[in-house]
């Protein structure tokens, strides 16, 4: 207890005093948890790294081997020069070679929310955590929401995502659920008139005209191809004459069936793209 710090009360060093005596004491006598107890008030009361070792040798003894690194730590940083230094670094490295991997757990909510793991309040989401492996309980709570628990088994050195989303709390019986009538006004847009498909019908009709026309056309060279077989005698140039009308004929009908098909798909296409158009020009 020499370390004591003088800036500390002698009330204060006295009792510390007598938490750390007790403390070894205890230790002595195998319960550790309460010796852990005794030099942490000890160590409250007045800062010294007697205390802080034996803090670090009583959580070792636990279990709490994390804790105990940390104590180790904090011990070798208030004694740098300490003659056991080197010797605690070394077991510190030891005990840290026996550490469980921890997990690695981020919990997101919506809306955002306060986290709690284990009943210690975690943060708001999200939240991001590193915890020893096993089973962990986390906790999502928010104003106006059903509050939503989870268990969580985490492996050594797992990386988990938890999403949780929160459901509202139910309106009280006969509670008025329309909204005001301003707010209707503002959010509800009164309805617009659909942009005329003028062009559509235009390619449409085109397409109509030159349909009919490649029938008739067709018809006619039908006619003019059947004219050849059942006909009476004919000169050479007379059968060459109806020959030459009934390719012109097929001809012109399979041109206005092309531009049938042609203006046909430009009508279908029309149809879906000009209101878009339309509603383009009436934004600007």
């Amino acid at each position: 207890m020499a370390g004591l710090l003088l800036s500390t009360a002698p009330s204060d060093v006295e009792q510390a005093r007598a938490d750390f005596e007790r403390g070894a004491a205890l230790y002595r006598a195998g319960d550790f948890r309460a010796a852990l107890a005794a030099f942490e008030a000890a160590q409250t009361r007045a800062p010294a790294p007697q205390s802080l070792f034996n803090v670090a040798r009583c959580q070792e003894r636990l279990g709490q081997l994390a804790e105990a690194v940390e104590s180790y730590g904090e011990y070798l940083v208030a004694a740098p020069d300490a003659l056991d230094a080197p010797a605690v670094a070394t077991h510190v490295a030891e005990l840290q070679a026996r550490l469980p991997l921890e997990a690695s757990l981020r919990v997101a909510v919506e809306p955002p929310a306060s986290v709690s793991v284990d009943g210690d309040l975690a943060g708001r989401s999200p939240v991001a955590l590193r915890l020893k492996p096993g089973r962990h309980q986390v906790r999502a709570e928010e104003s106006g929401y059903q509050a939503l628990e989870r268990e969580v088994d985490l492996a050594a050195g797992a990386r988990i995502q938890l999403e949780l989303s929160l459901v509202p709390l139910a309106p009280p019986p006969g509670a008025n659920t329309r909204a005001p009538e301003a707010a209707v006004r503002d959010v509800v847009n009164p309805p617009t008139r659909g942009a005329p498909r003028r062009w559509t019908y235009v390619a449409a009709g085109v397409a109509g005209v030159c349909l009919a026309a490649g029938i008739g056309f067709g018809v006619s060279a039908q006619q003019a191809q059947n004219a050849l077989k059942v006909g009476g005698p004919r000169s050479p140039e007379a059968v060459q004459q109806v020959y030459d009308t009934a390719s012109a004929r097929s001809a012109a009908a399979n041109g206005f069936y092309v531009a049938a098909a042609i203006t046909g798909a430009a009508a279908l296409a029309l149809y879906f793209i000009e209101p878009q158009l339309g509603s383009s020009a009436e934004a600007r």
